[in-house]
């Protein structure tokens, strides 16, 4: 699927489709079904108190003061619903991440892979994985949390608005050093599950791999985050306008519907696209680190002795 030897980003590029060409399911269809079932479940049970929400505003019945009763009201069922959405899609990006690198890392020596054995060769991986989004939207949360509460401290010497534009100047300051961590942290969830390693090995493994090629890996992962997200507001604002064309009045809830699941679809394809993506430039960079590429033509006579290829490859040389 790849030449053996460091990959440009057109060889990036080509491999990232050949990869959904040889394995559709447990990459693009998988993808879909685990964001798509998620996202109609969530509309099928929040629909009905946005819906009602909307009509009790619309009547002019409700004054505000019952408006903002019926919130108080509703609220917990409201953040439960919420709640459970967001707890499914950790479970449905850990089901697209998985499978995805298992395909891509079996797809480097033209191996086909099918459904359930994506499934199961990242099953060992997937509380790990699990545990690696929770700690990073913990960590990003504290930041969160404390700098909001630093900005509350300093919000009576301060006053309130200068207080505010604190506390928005120091998270931009912060974007810099989110963007640095991301990128040297990236390959980090690939190495759970091509590798089978823990989560502080990965963390290790992934700052290694990334020097020296910081300013490449990020160039390349914005251009396809660029191209991926205009591809996506397009086929989105066309479906969008297609069904206010055809749909109307008492179709509308069926035009939400539609909505949501073209959003998810497009999502779930620009998620597989991306994961892909990442894992052939972490093949790339172990190429580049680890002389993978030696360790795959090896394989590629004898049989890997692992399902996925470059499991055990631990040899670590000079970047060249």
């Amino acid at each position: 699927m790849i030449e053996l030897r460091p990959l440009g980003f057109g060889d990036l590029l080509d491999a990232t489709f050949a990869v959904i060409r040889l394995a559709p399911i447990p990459t693009l269809l998988n993808a879909v079904l685990v964001q798509l079932l998620p996202a109609l479940v969530a509309l099928w049970l929040l629909l009905p108190w946005f819906t009602g929400f909307e009509v009790s505003l619309d009547s002019g019945r409700s004054s505000p003061a019952e408006v903002v009763q019926g919130l108080e009201r509703s609220w917990p069922p409201l953040a439960a619903g919420f709640g459970t959405y967001l707890a499914v899609q950790l479970l449905a990006g850990v089901l697209v991440v998985g499978p995805s690198t298992v395909a891509a890392m079996r797809a480097t020596l033209g191996l086909r892979t099918a459904w359930g054995t994506s499934l199961a060769l990242s099953s060992r991986a997937m509380i790990r994985l699990a545990a690696w989004n929770l700690l990073a939207g913990a960590a990003v949360l504290l930041v969160l949390m404390l700098s909001v509460a630093g900005a509350v401290a300093l919000a009576r010497p301060l006053g309130l608005a200068g207080a505010g534009i604190l506390l928005a100047l120091w998270l931009l300051a912060l974007l810099p050093l989110y963007g640095w961590l991301a990128i040297k942290l990236c390959f980090g969830p690939v190495e759970l599950v091509a590798r089978s390693m823990g989560i502080g090995a990965a963390i290790a493994s992934s700052w290694r791999l990334v020097r020296g090629s910081w300013w490449r890996i990020l160039g390349i992962l914005l251009v396809v985050g660029i191209v991926l997200g205009l591809l996506s507001g397009l086929v989105v604002q066309i479906l969008d306008v297609a069904t206010g064309q055809f749909l109307s009045g008492s179709d509308a809830a069926l035009g939400v519907w539609v909505g949501v699941a073209a959003q998810a679809v497009v999502g779930a394809l620009s998620m597989v696209l991306g994961q892909v993506m990442l894992t052939l430039l972490h093949v790339d960079a172990r190429i580049r680190h680890e002389r993978l590429d030696l360790v795959l033509e090896a394989e590629s006579r004898t049989g890997p002795p692992h399902p996925i290829p470059g499991h055990g490859a631990r040899t670590v040389q000079q970047p060249r």
